[in-house]
């Protein structure tokens, strides 16, 4: 059979469950019987059944249990007050919001638990949200929501203005599934910021002009390169009068052209791979310098070991690549001519 340890001030005994009555623990106590409970560890109060016994199922053995109640007065009678000191009865009063958070089960009442987090009050500085006052909310189960938290942080906030609730970018918090419980709001690692409304329709506007400018800039890139690939063509206008002239030569199926040694020498430079010293295979042009720099194979090979530009020994040589088309007949027409 189990048994309970009991006490009250400096009086403690143990007794057995069968002995576990109000009758019993009211005379021991010296506590007037329907005003008679006790309190576990951590302070839920039990009550006798309408029996007069205390639920055994709600009670742990060997726990130790707070007895509380008005206490007897001693005088003629043991269990009567004096005239002087008429008798109440015991009641508890409890606050509605209380009392809708309790539940009652086996004759004893829990309190609704409770949760806290920081609500960070903040106003827009240069399109950023910078922290004016940091507020401590504590929060139940059921005010654990956007519209909740809303009105306890509007409740604890002095000044009069529509507040909205944000995460730490900015963004609206809405009521969902998602933001709905105490799973959501407890985390106090998850920022959450305070704003009054318009502060953050300013907010959103700042962003929306940040994402304009950085579309804008990147478009401006854009022109900038078809600028530099435009002027390359431009430095390269002889060469292509050359090519198209030797496209014409192609189209007449003349086979060969005689040339002087200097022009000979002019133009096989000028169509020679600075890198391979041999015949441009696939040409590629660098708008850094404007000029045929060389093969492709070759140019690659040479981004794999080197930033510069090996003409001119301008950096970022990568990006200033661009491949020259639909001269492969021209070129094929070199070859035969000058590096036979």
């Amino acid at each position: 059979m189990e048994s309970f340890v009991l006490f009250r001030g400096s009086k403690r005994l143990t007794l057995k469950e069968d002995d576990m009555t109000a009758e019993k623990i009211s005379r021991i106590f010296q506590v007037q019987g329907p005003s008679l409970f006790i309190t576990d560890d951590n302070n839920v109060a039990l009550f006798p059944e309408a029996s007069g016994h205390f639920n055994s199922s709600a009670l742990v053995g060997r726990g130790h249990y707070e007895v509380h109640g008005e206490n007897i007065y001693m005088g003629e009678s043991a269990t009567a007050a004096p005239a002087t000191a008429p008798q109440v009865r015991f009641a508890f009063h409890r606050p509605p919001s209380a009392a809708a958070g309790s539940a009652t089960a086996h004759g004893h009442t829990r309190a609704a638990k409770t949760f806290q987090r920081n609500i960070f009050i903040a106003e827009v500085v240069d399109g950023k949200l910078e922290t004016r006052k940091t507020l401590t909310v504590r929060f139940s189960e059921f005010e654990a929501s956007v519209t909740g938290m809303t009105n306890k942080v509007s409740s604890d906030f002095d000044e009069e203005y529509s507040l909205v609730l944000t995460d730490g970018q900015g963004n609206r918090l809405v009521d969902s599934e998602g933001t709905r419980g105490s799973t959501f709001w407890k985390q106090n690692s998850r920022k959450i910021f305070a704003v009054k409304e318009e502060d953050l329709l300013q907010l959103q506007v700042s962003k929306r002009r940040r994402l304009s400018r950085r579309e804008d800039g990147g478009l401006i890139d854009v022109l900038d390169k078809i600028e530099e690939v435009v002027l390359a063509a431009q430095g390269l206008q002889d060469v292509s009068s050359t090519m198209k002239d030797l496209m014409d030569m192609v189209s007449s199926n003349i086979r060969r052209v005689f040339l002087s040694e200097a022009q000979a020498a002019a133009v096989k430079q000028a169509f020679t791979c600075i890198i391979c010293q041999g015949p441009v295979v696939e040409p590629m042009v660098s708008t850094c310098c404007q000029s045929l720099i060389g093969c492709r194979s070759c140019t690659e090979e040479w981004q794999k070991n080197s930033i510069f530009c090996p003409k001119c020994r301008a950096d970022d040589f990568g990006h200033n690549m661009q491949r020259l088309t639909g001269i492969s007949d021209a070129l094929s027409v070199f070859k035969d001519l000058l590096w036979e």
